[in-house]
């Protein structure tokens, strides 16, 4: 099988658990392009927090961000869109009045585009923005929702039992439009229900004009399953949970132990590293 694509999660993949580039990773990355295969990064993330690591791995594909929710490509000046699905207007404001009058202690991002909206600039943004290496916007929340903006993230940060609580009263709430989902205990997740890394892996194969057979997908988490089970080769660290590498077609060592490089070199064949890969 030629391989022409590979697609890779960011956080517990790309990075490694200080949420750096290892020199190894960028040697990987630098080879495979020099080979002809585009590495395109595909995160929660939102684009701005994702540039900063295709500058350092000198890469100018497309960037994934929200979980797929939104496709961007940079330019020298700006961020085009080239595929969008954002949250219905309606369902923002439900989940977010329900958030504000029920759950006051948890912190709700609004993500549109390629911006980050908050309300203030609590411990929980302040950490966010240390790890993403970007500042949130202050902003008055409520009016920024009264009008016709994009959103394509919520992101909720708190402590694991509120946020359980929270997921549990927005599942009763039947909103139909949105999926939740934990992208780590701290962290719940709220986008549109037809967003997944598999339908941006999806229209990446259309873009590059590739079958899905001919990509490589590598990931760590549950929402990367798809991507991992349906493309031609999946690629589980051996930091995801069981779920995730049972559906993989191989397993590699975690982001602490050069799980992406070695997965990756494996895969490929590539003579890079210091010493073997396994």
């Amino acid at each position: 099988m030629e391989k022409k694509l590979v697609i890779s999660d960011i956080d517990g993949t790309l990075l490694n658990e200080e949420h750096q580039l290892t020199e190894k990773t960028i040697r990987v990355v630098h080879q495979l392009t020099k080979e002809g295969v585009p590495l395109v990064l595909a995160s929660a993330r939102s684009p701005k927090a994702m540039e900063h690591l295709a500058r350092q791995l000198q890469i100018e594909t497309p960037l994934v961000c929200f979980n797929g929710a939104l496709i961007m490509q940079k330019t020298k000046t700006r961020f085009d869109p080239l595929y969008s699905v954002s949250l219905e207007r309606i369902d923002v404001i439900l989940v977010y009045q329900l958030l504000r009058q029920r759950f006051p202690n948890i912190q709700v991002s609004i993500y549109s585009n390629d911006r980050w909206l908050v309300e203030e600039k609590n411990w929980w943004v302040q950490q966010e923005e240390k790890i993403a290496e970007i500042s949130a916007e202050v902003i008055d929340v409520p009016n920024f929702l009264k009008e016709y903006h994009p959103v394509h993230k919520m992101l909720c940060m708190g402590s694991e039992d509120e946020l359980h609580l929270a997921s549990k009263e927005l599942e009763n709430l039947g909103i139909i439009g949105i999926t939740t989902a934990f992208s780590k205990p701290t962290y719940l997740e709220i986008v549109n229900n037809q967003v997944s890394k598999l339908a941006s892996l999806q229209f990446l194969c259309q873009f590059y004009d590739i079958s899905l057979k001919n990509t490589v997908a590598i990931g760590d988490n549950y929402n990367d399953m798809p991507m991992l089970q349906y493309a031609g080769i999946g690629i589980a660290m051996g930091n995801a949970p069981l779920a995730v590498k049972e559906i993989a077609t191989l397993q590699t060592t975690s982001n602490k132990e050069e799980g992406f490089s070695k997965g990756l070199a494996n895969c490929f064949g590539l003579d890079i590293m210091d010493q073997k890969v396994f």
